[in-house]
Parts: structure tokens; C-alpha cells; sequence
């Protein structure tokens, strides 16, 4: 019986100085709670830019426009297209059911990095006579992950960031998404 408490004490110890040990962390580096939308995926900052790769024009006019729905949003984003930039955005036919898919790497601080990959095929599949306007939407979303916007924000107000969006309709950052990125980066 002693030796199952020793070890039950020894469990307590070791839980109790590890929560302390990253409660000192997050205090020391300045660090908080993040809001329950927030995505730490995204960049250091709302300047970057991204490089289209392999893609044709049409998607090249896809991604000119998702950039172009969040630098004129009034979030402070500029999204720069730059052929030498370390950030890629491509497109094409993949087996699995996403639409788009944001793939970070590196540190946020130090060399964060992203690939932005859109599946033409389920885009084509699902989008029915309105593939233009999925394409538009997916796109702009997937850049809100490089602008720090987690999926499925937890609000009753419409977002370009929620799945179930109407994809036809929503198609640029909404005064939601545009709020919480100035929020973020303020």
C-alpha cells in the first residue's frame, strides 16, 4: 500500500512542477491566453508575401484576388505576390475531401513559412456552376490561416473562416475576420 502511494505522490510532484515550470515560461516571455479564434499557425506579421507554384493563370487570378480581398479589407494585411518568396500557394487534383489546405512550418518569431495547397478536385465537384466563386472563397480563407484566423470561429456572426460559410456569397474577409486580425496583430 505505501509503495502505490509513493508512486501516486510521485505523479503529484512531478504534474505540480511542470505546470509550474510553464506557468514561469509564459510569464517570463510575456505570453497569454490566446483568444479562442486565434491560430498560431499564421504569420509574425500582416506583410508577407507568397509565390504561386505550378499553377496556371486562372489560379494565379485566384490567389491575386484572395490577396486582394484581404489588402483591401481594412485589416492592415498586405499580401504580396513575389516569385522568390519562401511562402507557396498551389493547386491541384488531390485524392483527399478538403478544399484547401494551410500547411505552416518554421517558427512564428523566426522563419515562419506556409504552403497553401487547393484541391481543384473537390473544389470542381461540389461547387456545382459556381467553382469561380468556391475557388475565390477557398482561397481567401486559407490565406486568413497565414493572417492568424482559426477555423470555425466561435461567433454567431458570419465568417469567411466558418466551414459550413455559404462559399458562393462569402468570399471576402467579413467585418468579423477583419476585426479579429487587427486585434491580433495590434
Amino acid at each position: 500500500m505505501t509503495h502505490k502511494y509513493a508512486r501516486t505522490t510521485a505523479r503529484w510532484v512531478a504534474c505540480t512542477t511542470l505546470t509550474t515550470a510553464l506557468t514561469t515560461a509564459l510569464a517570463v516571455t510575456g505570453t497569454t491566453a490566446a483568444h479562442a479564434d486565434y491560430y498560431d499557425g499564421g504569420m509574425p506579421s500582416r506583410s508577407f508575401n507568397v509565390k504561386a507554384v505550378g499553377i496556371n493563370d486562372t489560379w494565379v487570378g485566384f490567389l491575386d484576388t484572395g490577396r486582394s480581398n484581404w489588402n483591401n479589407a481594412g485589416a492592415g494585411a498586405s499580401i504580396g505576390r513575389n516569385s522568390s518568396a519562401r511562402a507557396e500557394f498551389t493547386a491541384g487534383r488531390y485524392s483527399q475531401s478538403w478544399y484547401g489546405l494551410y500547411d505552416p512550418s518554421g517558427l512564428r518569431p523566426i522563419n515562419r513559412v506556409f504552403k497553401i495547397k487547393a484541391n481543384a478536385r473537390t473544389l470542381e465537384r461540389d461547387s456545382g456552376s459556381r467553382m469561380t466563386e468556391w475557388c475565390r472563397s477557398t482561397t481567401t480563407h486559407e490565406l486568413g490561416h497565414a493572417l492568424s484566423l482559426d477555423d470555425n470561429p466561435n461567433t454567431g456572426r458570419v465568417s469567411l473562416m466558418k466551414h459550413n460559410r455559404n462559399r458562393t456569397t462569402v468570399q471576402k474577409p467579413q467585418p468579423y475576420d477583419v476585426s479579429e486580425v487587427r486585434r491580433i496583430y495590434s
